[in-house]
């Protein structure tokens, strides 16, 4: 029976458990979790983050582990449904629901999965509380995972390693030295005592954050679609700045088939087509692919926009233009009204349904391109796709909105090469293109950054890698120095967004775990 060792008990290993226990082949399955409850996954831990996140996924996208969430949450108690202010009538595929409501579903399906598993012959232990703190791999014996429990160092053997260690955060993020406050857990946020306070990002990590300080200050109240916010004491001097490169956000969920329709340009057959063409100038023939779509489905869209619309480097500016013209928060309360029309009316809005999918043909191409075409990708396209698939719930933009009405939030650009300073009183301040701006304190919002390999946490397992500084590919096997008689994997998020950057997500999890599961299973079936 071959022994698997899994670091982590976020999305990344539950998804990669439900794919190994679907084997006929008995296995050994043990998994780490250095915290004392297992199943959730840092973005879904009650314990990082309060309940009025939205995750930004409705229920029907997320992968089930054994059961769809419509079908868990409908078996859910009345009572249990009404301390989620839920009811049954509630209860719909296409909704939106608060980020540690899926955790708790997370949690449940993973207890689930594990006694699948045993019933089906594999063995799975679970340790929690149990921090990883090397791994070994060279030479001819099984791999060693060293790992504290209980204050004790413990060891560890087995055949086959994932690393499934999901998101890392520095405690105390800087940004040209200056030091932020961490966004984990949400109580750094709802416990500053600071009034004026900066917040860098202005995507779903920043709309959190902006929430959590409009909850802790005061309360929103809802009438139908229509949120107000009001500030617990009337004499509260908050001051509420998103800072970002383009002084925008990203617009509202919008409607959209789903199981996904196939798209009529960007299509597997013509990806596969331009692969095969070669590498020199892919970039390019995918993007003529990427416009031929656009004027296919909404023929009026690229011409109603600058031309250099038409171009790799002119898309973003061009696709950005209508909303920083009319202004970051007065541009979201329009677009956040479009939004809701569509859905009301279950109209797809061609264009953004077009971005929206054409990331996954791009994604099948970014390991094949160069170099240079690659760094062209992150940053001139990136920007456009990753606005598209982050579409915010209508929930979380109106509370921005709120906030905006009544006077507290502003939605401010940097200027071109911004430097960040800290001041002689202990603030922080920024060049926007307002001027210099100063804030009491800044929270960082700008996501999970991608890492190398040497970045990982683990350095015996580091220093035996035959390049420590090369992306890690699917299927996220490791290469060492040396020959090694164990496999190792990494689906450590950091890592693999270095050359997988649509790698977030509970899709994106699933997906990557499975191609880790059909290559462990793949490699016993060769054997």
């Amino acid at each position: 029976m071959r022994e698997i060792g899994i670091v982590g008990s976020g999305p990344m290993a539950i998804y990669l458990l439900k794919y190994l226990a679907a084997s006929e082949e008995p296995l050994s399955i043990t998994i780490f979790e250095a915290s004392p409850s297992a199943g959730m996954g840092m973005p879904y831990d009650p314990d990082l983050n309060a309940d009025y996140m939205l995750c930004n996924a409705f229920s029907r996208e997320i992968p089930a582990p054994v059961r769809p969430l419509i079908d868990w949450l409908k078996d859910r108690p009345a009572r249990e449904l009404s301390e989620w202010e839920l009811s049954a009538h509630d209860l719909t595929a296409r909704a939106f629901y608060p980020r540690v409501l899926i955790g708790e579903y997370l949690h449940s399906q993973f207890g689930e999965l594990c006694e699948n598993a045993r019933s089906a012959g594999h063995k799975v232990k679970v340790l929690t509380d149990s921090r990883v703190t090397d791994l070994e791999g060279a030479g001819k014996a099984k791999a060693t995972i060293h790992y504290v429990s209980a204050q004790i160092d413990e060891t560890a053997q087995f055949d086959i390693v994932v690393i499934a260690s999901g998101h890392s955060w520095p405690d105390i993020p800087e940004i040209d030295g200056v030091k932020l406050v961490s966004p984990w857990p949400y109580t750094n946020i709802t416990d500053l005592a600071e009034n004026d306070i900066g917040v860098l990002g202005s995507s779903l990590s920043a709309i959190d954050i902006v929430v959590a300080l409009g909850h802790a200050h005061g309360q929103f109240e809802e009438n139908g679609d229509r949120i107000s916010w009001l500030a617990n004491d009337v004499d509260d001097a908050l001051r509420i700045t998103m800072v970002s490169h383009m002084g925008i956000m990203p617009e509202g969920d919008f409607y959209y088939p789903f199981p996904y329709q196939p798209l009529t340009c960007l299509t597997d057959e013509a990806i596969e087509q331009e692969i095969d063409r070669g590498q020199h100038g892919l970039l390019d023939r995918v993007f003529t692919l990427l416009c031929d779509e656009l004027d296919s489905v909404d023929p009026e869209y690229l011409d109603s926009l600058p031309k250099t619309a038409r171009t790799v480097e002119g898309f973003a500016p061009a696709y950005f233009s209508r909303r920083r013209e009319l202004g970051g928060l007065r541009a979201v309360k329009r677009d956040l009204a479009g939004s809701r029309e569509t859905m009301r009316r279950k109209e797809t809005i061609p264009h953004r349904y077009a971005l929206l999918r054409g990331h996954e043909a791009f994604d099948r191409i970014l390991r094949e391109l160069t170099e240079a075409d690659y760094a062209l990708f992150l940053d001139h396209l990136m920007p456009v796709f990753a606005d598209c698939y982050a579409a915010v719930p209508h929930l979380s933009l109106a509370r921005v909105t709120a906030l905006y009405d009544a006077g507290v939030l502003e939605l401010v650009a940097t200027e071109e090469g911004a430097e960040f300073r800290s001041t002689e009183d202990g603030g922080i301040e920024v060049d926007t293109e307002d001027g210099p701006t100063r804030f009491d304190v800044m929270v960082d919002a700008r996501g999970q950054a991608p890492a190398s390999l040497k970045d990982l946490p683990f350095p015996g397992l580091v220093n035996a890698l035959s390049d420590p500084e090369s992306p890690v590919l699917q299927p996220f096997a490791l290469d060492f120095a040396q020959d090694v008689e164990s496999q190792i994997y990494c689906l450590a998020i950091p890592q693999v967004l270095e050359r997988h950057p649509f790698s977030q997500g509970l899709v994106e999890c699933s997906h990557q775990a499975r191609r880790v599961a059909e290559d462990i299973l793949r490699v016993a079936t060769d054997g």
